[in-house]
C-alpha cells in the first residue's frame, strides 16, 4: 500500500466517518487493513504499537493492506505515518484487559490527504461502515 494518490475527502464524508468507538478500542486480537481514499490497499506501510513514547512492536502491511500483531496484549497507541497521507494514531487495549468486551473486531483504515491532521484519516471497527465510506469516495452508491 505506497506512492498512491489519495482521493480528497468532502467535508460531509469526514463528518460522517469518525472513529466509531469513543476512547480506546478494545480488541481481543489486533489486526486490520489499510487502504487509500479509493479503496486501494496500501502495502509495505509500517504500523507500530507505542507505549510511553517508545515503539514496542512493529509490523508492515502486506500486498492486500493487511496487518496483524500476534502475541500482544496491553494498552498501546497504534500509529501509522504513511508518506503522502495523514498520520493515524488510535489508542487500543488488546488481549486480557479487553476480555469483558470479547468482540472480534479489526481496524479498517482509510488514509486521508497528507496535508491533513489525523482527523482526515478514517478508522472503523465496522466492515460495513468501512465499505460504505469506500463507496462514497468512489461514487458507488447503494
Amino acid at each position: 500500500m505506497m506512492t498512491i494518490v489519495a482521493t480528497l475527502l468532502f467535508p460531509w464524508a469526514i463528518a460522517r466517518a469518525q472513529l466509531d468507538v469513543p476512547g480506546p478500542t478494545h480488541l481481543w486480537h489486533l489486526k486490520g487493513v489499510v487502504v487509500n481514499g479509493s479503496g486501494q490497499p496500501v502495502q509495505d506501510l509500517e504500523v507500530t504499537l507505542v507505549r510511553n513514547d517508545q515503539v514496542l512492536h512493529t509490523t508492515k502491511t502486506d500486498t492486500k493492506g493487511r496487518f496483524a500483531f500476534d502475541h500482544v496484549s496491553g494498552r498501546y497507541w497504534l500509529r501509522m505515518h504513511p508518506k503522502n497521507f495523514s498520520i493515524v494514531s488510535r489508542e487500543v487495549i488488546v488481549g486480557d484487559e479487553a476480555l469483558m468486551y470479547l468482540r472480534k473486531k479489526a481496524f479498517y483504515v482509510m488514509l486521508g490527504p497528507g496535508a491533513c491532521t489525523d482527523d482526515c484519516s478514517q478508522v472503523f471497527t465496522s466492515k460495513g461502515n468501512f465499505d460504505k465510506a469506500i463507496r462514497r469516495n468512489t461514487a458507488h452508491h447503494d
